[in-house]
């Protein structure tokens, strides 16, 4: 039931979440006012923005498995502290290398808050009820996610953009007190610290991630690209090496022989990649080839947005009635056509059509991610014992935002592919095959789904667990 007490849990896990995942996005729309404010150029610029993302996709999962072992509550209180305090630094920032590394600590808090936010809605409620909590977490995730440039395009257009950071602390205080009082502690499975897996881990990612993200920006083929990318897949190789070796390892990968727990962490990555690469870019269709502002564009999205926070606590109603793989095939079947859709309405008309055009493929997008949401986190936390839930949140939340910053560097390099951008119209052109791919990416995620999750896949043994690899 969702008592009294699973209430005052949703709300302060919620309350952070919300806020954590505000701020991926949020700062978009400020970035010429932070420009003319410092006098910054363009690296400084996208520093800004990456900071968050690296610090965020790097420790996901060892903030997760620091939960598990030294208290899910403690450590995601420890989350929203930071995450509070890099905010009051990001307002208090009067040079860009001191707003650089206020974000990069304002991602470090998002990292502890969003997959244990998660682990902790999971373990309070019980298994009939569940799908429909991890519905409502799933809405206000990507409600969170989705609005960051309507709430940073309204900051701006009439208050100055250090307020864009000033809205988080009053929340991450709230947030805060009322953790420490409504929610309980919990712990899942204790095991040894590996510091040098978590490093071997940490800098591999960051490689990977770091590569992925200076692409478009370096060049594909230059050393610094080539090098972050092939050394993080060194690094990791060798993480999954060490791991292998050890009797209770940081990461078990024993739970990818589990075909339900492997096709949902692979449809979540190709998922991310597609929606998210489609979402940069349609954002940037709006203002540069359709000419709304900032404002308008993000209004706009709402269409997008609100229907995924609508859908997704739908979701977790419908998982109980139909099952994962029904739910989440249905919201990945809608985000494949949506994206097809815009292209194949671009590449017919141009870009000079109304927006009535584009609100239903809008709201079938928006409905798809909220009903492919719930399932995926549900069914991935259903897929292992309780006592691993934290580890397998962070898995799935770092793949997901790996595949995000995946989708949006190859949306990116397949966009300028070709002749320059000089006018609407071939802004039109350069869109059209990116969707596409965006599009081909989602379905690669719809086969893996109807190919390898099989009703029948059920929770992974405790014996796995305690054997590791």
């Amino acid at each position: 039931m969702f008592t009294v007490s699973r209430v005052r849990l949703l709300v302060v896990t919620c309350t952070a979440l919300f806020m954590a995942m505000l701020d991926n996005l949020v700062l978009g729309v400020a970035l010429p006012s932070i420009q003319k404010s410092f006098d910054a150029g363009i690296s400084d610029l996208e520093w800004f923005m990456n900071a968050y993302t690296l610090a965020f996709s790097v420790l996901l999962i060892p903030f997760s498995v620091f939960g598990e072992r030294w208290g899910r509550k403690r450590m995601f209180l420890s989350g929203v502290v930071l995450f509070t305090l890099g905010s009051a630094l990001s307002g208090l920032s009067d040079s860009s290398i001191q707003l650089i590394l206020s974000r990069a600590l304002q991602g470090v808090g998002g990292a502890a808050i969003v997959p244990l936010s998660l682990t902790l809605v999971n373990s309070a409620f019980p298994p009939e009820k569940r799908a429909a909590a991890l519905g409502i977490w799933s809405g206000i995730s990507g409600l969170g996610l989705s609005v960051g440039p309507l709430v940073g395009g309204l900051i701006v257009e009439g208050a100055p953009w250090q307020l864009i950071f000033w809205v988080n602390v009053p929340v991450g205080v709230l947030a805060f007190f009322l953790g420490q009082k409504w929610l309980h502690e919990s712990q899942g499975n204790k095991r040894p610290l590996d510091p040098l897996g978590i490093l071997l881990l940490g800098v591999g990612l960051f490689g990977l991630v770091f590569g992925l993200e200076r692409g478009n920006a370096e060049g594909w083929d230059s050393f610094i690209v080539i090098g972050s990318l092939a050394g993080g897949v060194l690094l990791l190789l060798c993480f999954y090496l060490w791991e292998r070796g050890r009797k209770q390892p940081f990461v078990r990968f024993s739970f990818f022989r589990n075909g339900k727990y492997s096709a949902l962490i692979f449809a979540g990555f190709w998922m991310n990649a597609g929606v998210f690469g489609a979402i940069f870019l349609l954002t940037l269709f709006l203002q540069q080839a359709q000419g709304y502002s900032a404002l308008e564009a993000g209004i706009r999205e709402m269409a997008w947005t609100g229907c995924t926070m609508i859908a997704a606590p739908l979701a977790g109603l419908a998982v109980n009635r139909f099952g994962t793989k029904s739910v989440l095939s249905v919201g990945l079947l809608l985000q494949t056509l949506a994206l097809l859709g815009f292209g194949l309405l671009i590449a017919s008309i141009g870009v000079d059509f109304p927006f009535g055009y584009q609100a239903p493929l809008m709201m079938m997008a928006g409905a798809g991610m909220g009903l492919s949401f719930t399932p995926l986190s549900h069914g991935i936390l259903s897929s292992v014992p309780e006592t691993s839930a934290g580890e397998a949140s962070g898995m799935s939340n770092a793949t997901r935002e790996l595949g995000g910053v995946f989708g949006i560097a190859i949306g990116g390099l397949v966009f300028q592919t070709g002749s320059a951008i000089r006018t609407p119209a071939e802004f039109g052109d350069h869109v059209v095959p990116a969707l596409l791919t965006g599009a081909i990416m989602i379905g690669i995620g719809l086969v893996s789904v109807l190919a390898f999750t099989r009703a029948s896949s059920g929770k992974i043994p405790q014996a796995a667990v305690e054997g590791g690899l």
